[in-house]
């Protein structure tokens, strides 16, 4: 038995101590290049990644300024836009505005020429002393009106004619018709108004109704003096006066 195992074959290895170091540095020099290889390689993809982001932005900055400057020359023209077209409204209604003065004026000239026409050249049957007119026109006050009545001398007018007017109030208070002289709701005086004209004179004034009243005409009888004395009396629809 012990000599079996006496026989049993013995092996012999050369010691050589600098082989496993040259191992060693071979195998961490290999770790260290694959590291250095991943560690580049990561690099050149990250960089490219850098640049590659850097250039988008690049693109998007300039790309937003654009957006920018579009959006300003809209807002520009825009604006030009609402201030031509308040320019035009506003032109459009000036306009307007003048057309209705110069027909306002124009109706005005109108009425005037005919008032003149019928003092100078009036009809066979109306000749002498005439209330040519009558105007009503209503203040801020409720209760306060403004009047004008005109009186003409038609035709007959190579001399003055003198006399005395009165205007009265004639409306309804309490479930009954009364008559107010104009002195009573008026700054006048006297009962009567005195007049002295050739061809025409205006009785202007204002008047307060009082509480309660309701108007519904105006009265106007004038009386001249002399020779060819006259009486005339002419009775005029408060509401068609303030239409």
């Amino acid at each position: 038995m012990a000599r079996s195992k006496a026989q049993e074959r013995l092996v012999l290895v050369k010691h050589q101590p600098g082989k496993a170091r040259k191992r060693i540095v071979y195998t961490v020099f290999a770790v260290v290049m694959a590291a250095a290889l991943g560690y580049s390689s990561s690099s050149l993809m990250s960089r490219h990644a850098l640049n590659s982001a850097v250039a988008s932005l690049e693109r998007l900055s300039e790309e937003h300024g654009k957006l920018i400057a579009e959006e300003a020359q809209l807002r520009q023209t825009v604006a030009n836009l609402e201030s031509g077209r308040a320019i035009d409204n506003l032109a459009k209604q000036q306009i307007q505005d003048t057309i209705a003065g110069l027909r306002d004026d124009l109706a005005s000239l109108e009425k005037d020429l005919a008032f003149y026409r019928n003092i100078m050249a009036p009809s066979d049957n109306a000749r002498g002393l005439q209330v040519q007119s009558a105007e009503l026109k209503a203040m801020s006050d409720k209760q306060r009106y403004a009047y004008k009545i005109v009186l003409a001398q038609v035709a007959d007018n190579k001399s003055y004619v003198s006399g005395v007017v009165a205007v009265n109030l004639i409306g309804m208070r309490d479930d009954k018709q009364e008559v107010i002289p104009l002195r009573d709701v008026s700054e006048l005086e006297d009962l009567g108004i005195k007049f002295r004209f050739r061809y025409f004179q205006n009785i202007a004034g204002e008047l307060v109704l009082p509480d309660a009243f309701e108007p519904a005409q105006i009265q106007v009888v004038a009386q001249s003096k002399g020779k060819k004395s006259s009486r005339i009396e002419q009775s005029f629809e408060w509401q068609s006066l303030l239409n």
